[in-house]
């Protein structure tokens, strides 16, 4: 029953990039729950759908660029059904600019468009080829942005662990992408998409992921034990969770032996952000 899951159910959640929804809903719900904001049902809705059009117009144009001998069953699945899913693409496009309008408020439109700018620039910076670094940095950046904008908009920052856990996220994000490309840097190689280990040596790369990775679960594993006498309020769960997203890249590499010719590796590293959930149905 697993082999099934991982070699058939995943591969359509993965290569639709429905994984990925899913972890921006976990973190949308962990951002609410650090922030205590309280956001509608149409942000819900947008939070998946946006991410699902940035990602899957980002594989369409690596499909497109690629061709039909791409390496890369992400890239080859979206060249072999490039005119459906662009059809789709843009139809969610619109949808997600319907939601967009319905939540003006609380989105603000500057703060709308500087993230379409940040994310357009990212997949032009990307197309162009020569830039080489900062692909990782820019995605994570842009998803951070995404996720917890709406909800810090309306609450602001409630307690000096909100900014403290949101850099943490951040951090936690850029580990995760960083762990992907290290994993997949010998497929990316062979398509010739390198960033961030066009300009860092794997070995060198590998090692900062592992020292940080280590730093950010225990600073917010310390958050965790002393959060309640610190800042009333604060959720545990949250911090858990923020220190688990810090840990799994790392956790990853250090045993990258035992991931190799396996899809592991992506179900554990989108599969944390789920985790978010849980603080947000616990509101503890």
């Amino acid at each position: 029953m697993l082999h099934f899951f991982e070699n058939r159910v995943w591969f359509y959640i993965h290569v639709l990039s429905l994984d990925i929804c899913l972890g921006v809903l976990g973190s949308g719900a962990l951002a609410t729950a650090v922030t205590g904001a309280r956001m509608k049902t149409a942000w819900w809705l947008l939070l998946p759908l946006s991410v699902w059009v940035i990602y899957t117009l980002d594989h369409l144009l690596d499909g497109k660029k690629v061709g039909a001998n791409s390496v890369n069953p992400r890239h080859k699945f979206h060249y072999d059904h490039f005119r459906i899913l662009s059809l789709l693409c843009g139809i969610a496009a619109v949808v997600s600019l319907v939601l967009a309008f319905l939540l003006l408020r609380e989105i603000v439109l500057l703060g709308g468009v500087l993230l379409s700018i940040l994310a357009f620039l990212h997949l032009g910076l990307a197309r162009w080829g020569k830039v080489r670094f900062g692909k990782e940095f820019s995605v994570a950046l842009i998803y951070t942005l995404g996720v917890w904008f709406g909800p810090l908009l309306i609450v602001g920052f409630r307690s000096w662990t909100v900014p403290i856990l949101l850099f943490l996220f951040f951090l936690g994000t850029i580990l995760n992408l960083i762990m992907n490309s290290l994993m997949e840097a010998e497929l990316d190689a062979k398509e010739g998409q390198v960033y961030l280990l066009g300009a860092l040596s794997p070995k060198l790369a590998r090692e900062w992921v592992l020292r940080l990775s280590l730093l950010g679960f225990l600073v917010a594993l310390v958050l965790a034990a002393g959060i309640r006498k610190l800042a009333p309020g604060g959720s545990i769960t949250s911090a858990l969770v923020v220190a688990l997203l810090c840990a799994v890249p790392g956790w990853i590499l250090r045993y990258a032996d035992k991931f190799q010719d396996s899809s592991k590796y992506r179900i554990l590293g989108e599969g944390v952000f789920i985790l978010g959930l849980i603080p947000w149905l616990l509101n503890w």
